[in-house]
């Protein structure tokens, strides 16, 4: 994510600037202990005294993540090189006296964790998540950002979407370009093309062969023209340039994270073993370049540094983006259509079965992401029965979109999107849930955009996939018929329940409850998950039966009546058993043989 800003301040920050930059340098020193010494220098200062904060939040992540908890070594100096004294505000911020207009600061930061939020700094990379990293100067947002980096070990160049000074020494327009630019430093391997007079460019630290990146690459390149074609254009990247940050590593953590003109996209795994799990991410990232960099909901204007921002969209931004990526893999032939729709049937399970849905809208949904994006709390919650992640959620709602505008409207879920980037991305206006409706509305009709949002945005309710997914030549099917719903908990040796109980499965009615020992079902000894498993397999759907279990040291006994298990799966249908208009339907949207 980023802050909206025009191209505009672009063009004007980096031309003559009315003040001195803000310089920031690094020290390479001791990065073999994950520390990096950090200098800020500030210059033409007007305040008395100068306010530095360390950020909570980081663009593309909605939780707050105490960054300010790796600072130490802090200390202030004026222009002679002599010390200041330092004042402690907050646990994020502190207070220096300005002297002539000076100030330079420095601390040591460490950082041990290389993915898409963190940094992490080592013998052989910095990897650099700017709001992890950087203090700034909470009064001078607006100014020019300069950053270098000195000492460098040979072999070592820099990946970023920040503008280029020297090899290594780099400038950002203000504060908020700076936070939403991460850094990868270290020996890099180099792909790059162009595509509509831009270019695009991957910049990998892998342990791989250059065969293997080559054949990456093409992966890449088919996915950045998928998507293209989609939206119709690229977005007219700052700079004329797009770079994918890849490390996939052993010294990395698994993660993807967006930005305005490049994405950083991380894993411990490597091209030769998990080239086809990590081409989803880049997939998933990349389609942000549009939605939600700059197809932008109004809720998250301005991003918020300090505080998490809350937006109600994000199973737009969030979903609808999880739902073309693996589309456009199935699309560009990285994946088979049978894979494609193989691949859905979790997703599908989760969001059709969770008994969130009858407390939160994907609306709400949405509201909850500052607990539950990388959020930590060291409490229990009960998000396995009141939360359904808006990533799924929305993915879910989009593809029962998509495919009910191809069957009903004869339109589609991509023309749809482009319609949001021609009148809210390329200018760059932020959108509201009023526009996402008013834009479908105008797309079918009112009626059909007011039931749309009324019973699936601001409330739970879903298509009827069965009946969808047959139009598409696609069956949808239970999964274990005739089979009773435990939601396959886990047993320790001993029978204690191991995983969340969710309601309306047969634990949940009997009263048992995550850390209870079951003793028998239907008078069954049970001691373990594969005594269970055993158990259900007798058990007739409308039966009661009972549980004996021990619950804070007493024993207690539960009844519950056999509910038919919900699971689905789905069937890719050979085209000898379909007829003509369900094979082009199906062909067109996964376009198959073109």
């Amino acid at each position: 994510m980023r802050i909206l800003y025009f191209i505009f301040s672009l063009v004007v920050c980096f031309g003559v600037s009315a003040q001195e930059p803000i310089h920031y340098e690094l020290d390479l020193t001791n990065i073999q202990h994950h520390e990096l010494g950090i200098t800020i220098t500030f210059q033409q200062l007007d305040q008395d005294n100068l306010t530095l904060q360390m950020p909570n939040a980081s663009p593309g992540r909605y939780a707050l993540h105490n960054f300010a908890k790796n600072v130490y070594e802090e200390a202030a100096y004026d222009q002679n090189g002599k010390e200041i004294k330092l004042r402690r505000l907050t646990p994020y911020s502190w207070e220096v006296p300005v002297q002539d207009g000076y100030v330079r600061f420095r601390y040591t930061i460490f950082g041990n964790h290389a993915d898409g939020t963190y940094m992490g700094v080592d013998a052989r990379k910095l990897h650099l998540n700017m709001p992890a990293t950087f203090v700034y100067g909470k009064e001078l947002k607006n100014r020019e950002i300069q950053l270098s980096i000195p000492g460098m070990p040979d072999g070592w160049s820099v990946a970023t979407q920040l503008q280029m000074l020297t090899d290594s020494s780099f400038s950002a327009p203000d504060y908020y370009y700076f936070y939403d630019s991460p850094v990868m430093v270290g020996e890099i391997d180099w792909r790059r093309w162009e595509v509509a007079g831009q270019t695009i460019e991957i910049a990998m630290m892998h342990e791989g062969t250059p065969e293997e990146l080559d054949n990456y690459t093409e992966w890449v390149k088919k996915i950045v023209a998928e998507q293209k074609r989609i939206y119709g254009s690229l977005p007219d990247f700052d700079f004329g340039r797009y770079t994918f940050l890849i490390a996939y590593n052993p010294w990395a953590v698994g993660d993807g994270m967006e930005h305005r003109n490049s994405t950083i996209c991380t894993s411990s795994g490597s091209l030769k073993e998990n080239e086809h799990d990590l081409i989803g991410t880049v997939a998933h990232e990349f389609f942000h370049a549009w939605n939600i960099e700059r197809i932008r909901p109004q809720s998250l204007e301005p991003f918020d540094f300090a505080n998490a921002n809350m937006s109600e969209a994000l199973w737009f931004g969030e979903g609808f983006t999880s739902y073309f990526d693996d589309l456009t893999l199935v699309r560009t032939g990285i994946i088979t259509p049978e894979g494609y729709v193989n691949g859905l049937i979790g997703g599908l399970n989760y969001v059709l079965n969770s008994p969130a849905r009858a407390f939160r809208s994907p609306m709400e949904m949405s509201h909850q992401a500052t607990f539950v994006d990388a959020g930590t709390a060291n409490d229990a919650t009960n998000y396995s029965n009141n939360f359904v992640s808006y990533y799924s959620y929305g993915a879910v709602i989009g593809l029962g979109l998509d495919l009910t505008l191809r069957r009903d409207f004869n339109k589609t879920l991509d023309d749809y999107m482009q319609r949001m980037w021609e009148r809210f991305g390329k200018p760059e206006q932020p959108y509201t849930m009023q526009d996402l409706q008013q834009e479908l509305a105008d797309y079918t009709n009112s009626e059909f955009a007011e039931e749309f949002f009324t019973s699936q945005i601001y409330g739970s309710e879903l298509p009827d996939f069965e009946q969808l997914f047959a139009d598409f030549g696609i069956k949808l099917s239970l999964k274990n018929p005739n089979s009773a719903y435990f939601a396959n908990p886990k047993l320790s040796r001993e029978g204690v329940v191991q995983s969340t109980v969710l309601r309306g499965t047969a634990f949940y009615d009997a009263g048992i409850e995550k850390g209870d020992q079951i003793i028998s079902v239907d008078g069954r000894e049970v001691t373990n998950t594969a005594d269970l498993n055993r158990t259900i397999n007798t058990l007739q759907v409308g039966q009661t039966y009972t549980i004996e279990y021990i619950q804070l040291g007493e024993i207690k006994t539960g009844n519950f009546t056999a509910r038919q298990d919900p699971r689905i799966t789905l069937s890719f249908l050979p085209e000898e058993q379909l007829k003509k208009r369900v094979i082009k339907r199906r062909a067109e949207w996964l376009r198959i043989n073109n």
